[in-house]
């Protein structure tokens, strides 16, 4: 293998950022100077039509004047203080406001910077409970296979995507995978009669085998978002939550890409939230909190087990934090993105919009580059034949002036929650020409 050679790059030509989750030599990279709306621009001038939300945070848009307006205002007064041992108003308010979006038990919350950051806060609080609870023998952590928690240590510990994990050993012990929820000869693209979708049977036996005295908690997303926008059976999530009441283990719901109304409700779980739902102990939120104005992440647990916490025999309280965790400004702009998702009525817009866009986007499955288009509310999959199929496809929208996310063969149609009727479809007519106008031969 040959290292690149960056020895003839001028000073002032060379670009010193370490571009995350990307090849070294892409040929193109864009640089964006501005935005507002739907809309972001380029250093050329040009405009672009985001059907991508940044990275699935840009939930209200950019540049709007009311979190631009908080964010000014509380920088003025009081920029962030550590929590450990303070509050700020705006970090007590964010707390109880996400309080009064959840269900009752869910009630305390830790903050963080990142989803990732979340991961390895709840994984050690669900590990921690336990052995505060005299199980220290409990601390394994099971997540699907096809799942994604997060770029760091315990995170890539928590996947089976050798794409994620490959060169980044060795990776801690006390990780063991459920099967995804999705069958898995449409997942090869293989032939096949009738769909086989792994569930509570399956789940089950995968936990009696690792040894259910073992573990510690299941980790799983509403919907599997970078693992391919795999949307669980109705009914399957709230078959895993009796599961693990069954065998004394906690449930995390990772919302990080799904929380604060992506999927047409405010949290992915609440799908499956019933008499005998899904609601989780420990969730956990990033992206849409702050709509991406500011870094900030969250850890949001039952009651109980906040309390019990008191008995550590350490501290008598949670041995884990972050300097600029729950970071005041951040919190400010989440108050002000979540005025906005509330006040505007984002939540059931974005199930209206994503209906729209799935209806438009439909009609692809029958073309041969394509293997499935799948969703729930504005978090949609376009299942391409091939990698590169869908990285071709991004390029092709991109120069049309539109911005998706391919990641694998996936390419993921996730626009600001404010998108309108107008713009989705506009977005929609430039994917689907796209794929159209691939050669008729491509994916057979």
């Amino acid at each position: 293998m040959t290292a690149l050679d960056l020895s003839s790059a001028s000073s002032g030509a060379r670009d010193r950022i370490w571009h995350p989750w990307s090849p070294i030599q892409q040929a193109q990279r864009l640089t964006l100077t501005s935005s507002r709306g739907c809309y972001v621009r380029d250093d050329d001038g040009r405009s672009y039509l985001d059907l991508r939300a940044g990275t699935l945070n840009a939930t209200v848009g950019y540049s709007h004047p009311a979190v631009v307006e908080a964010i000014r205002d509380q920088a003025s007064r009081l920029m962030t203080w550590d929590l450990a041992e303070v509050s700020t108003p705006p970090a007590r308010e964010l707390a109880d406001r996400i309080a009064g979006l959840l269900p009752e038990p869910l009630e305390y919350t830790l903050f963080c910077n990142s989803g990732s950051e979340a991961t390895e806060a709840a994984l050690k609080i669900a590990r921690m409970w336990h052995r505060i609870h005299g199980r220290p023998g409990r601390t394994v952590v099971m997540s699907f296979a096809d799942g994604y928690h997060g770029a760091t240590t315990a995170a890539i510990a928590a996947t089976a995507a050798p794409f994620r994990r490959d060169g980044a050993g060795p990776l801690p012990a006390g990780y063991a995978h459920l099967a995804t929820p999705r069958c898995p000869s449409c997942a090869s693209g293989e032939e096949h009669d009738g769909c086989m979708v792994p569930g509570a049977a399956e789940w089950e036996a995968q936990i009696l085998a690792a040894g259910p005295e073992t573990i510690a908690a299941v980790l799983v997303e509403p919907v599997l978002s970078v693992g391919g926008v795999i949307v669980p059976p109705p009914g399957e999530l709230a078959s895993l939550r009796t599961l693990c009441d069954r065998h004394g283990i906690l449930l995390i719901a990772d919302e990080v890409a799904t929380g604060f109304g992506r999927t047409g409700r405010m949290f992915g779980f609440e799908h499956d939230l019933g008499p005998a739902g899904m609601a989780p102990d420990i969730i956990t939120t990033a992206k849409g909190l702050t709509g991406g104005y500011a870094p900030l992440a969250a850890v949001t647990v039952r009651t109980d087990i906040y309390a019990d916490f008191a008995c550590d025999p350490l501290l008598g309280g949670l041995r884990h934090g972050h300097t600029t965790g729950g970071h005041a400004t951040a919190c400010a702009a989440a108050l002000a993105v979540l005025d906005i998702v509330e006040h505007d009525k984002l939540v059931p817009a974005a199930a209206s919009r994503g209906t729209q866009l799935l209806e438009a986007l439909a009609p692809l499955k029958q073309r041969p580059s394509v293997r499935d288009v799948r969703g729930l509310g504005l978090l949609i999959g376009v299942e391409m034949a091939s990698m590169e199929l869908a990285a071709g496809v991004a390029q092709a929208v991109q120069e049309k002036g539109v911005l998706i996310r391919a990641f694998g063969p996936v390419l993921t149609v996730a626009p600001p929650l404010i998108i309108s009727e107008q713009e989705a479809e506009d977005g929609a007519r430039t994917l689907a020409h796209a794929i159209r106008a691939l050669p008729s031969g491509e994916g057979r």
